[in-house]
């Protein structure tokens, strides 16, 4: 284990907020790399997904690099350019073991 990633994990043991903040983190970079990996499926780069989708480049750049939390509509509008569909599901969390 890394240093960093030691000092995560205390961090995470030891402050609800840090862990709260970090969890907000991991969803946005677990969209990012969902959409990575459908751009990459499509054999595309930013710029001819961008244009599939009919969606600047600059979004796309910024959804991959989790800058940027898009709206349900804008993941629905890429989703249905892709012949998919956007399920949205709420899940439990995963219980604390002491």
């Amino acid at each position: 284990m890394s240093k960093n990633s030691a000092a995560i994990k205390r961090r995470l043991a030891a402050s609800p907020e840090f862990k709260q903040a970090f969890a907000a983190e991991q969803d946005k970079l677990d969209l990012a790399d969902l959409l990575f990996e459908l751009r990459t499926q499509t054999g595309l780069n930013q710029t001819d997904f961008a244009k599939r989708v009919n969606k600047p480049r600059s979004t796309i750049a910024r959804i991959e690099a989790a800058t940027m939390e898009p709206s349900f509509s804008l993941l629905a509008d890429i989703a249905q350019a892709l012949d998919k569909r956007l399920e949205v599901r709420i899940v439990n969390l995963p219980r604390e073991t002491a």
